[in-house]
């Protein structure tokens, strides 16, 4: 979204980048997450969550019969999945 100011989209820009990068500082957020964290964090249920893993979709660590999903691997299905318009 833009003003259609350059100036003040660039100073909105590196406010966001600023506050961005001071939360991320003070709450690091852990790399690997269970079935329910991760669904939570891409935005699907927990059960079509598995369906990705299953159909390979979604990368998965496996340690001590757990499951986890490493948020990297979350993030670049996520970008795989944008669409525009």
């Amino acid at each position: 979204m833009t003003t259609g100011n350059q100036g003040l989209d660039a100073l909105a820009d590196a406010i966001a980048e600023r506050v961005t990068a001071r939360l991320m500082a003070e709450r690091p957020q852990q790399r690997l997450m269970d079935v329910r964290e991760s669904a939570r964090y891409i935005g699907r249920s927990p059960a079509a969550l598995r369906h990705l893993i299953a159909k390979g979709d979604v990368p998965t660590v496996r340690q001590d019969n757990r499951v986890y999903c490493d948020r990297v691997d979350l993030d670049a299905w996520i970008e795989k999945h944008k669409s525009v318009g």
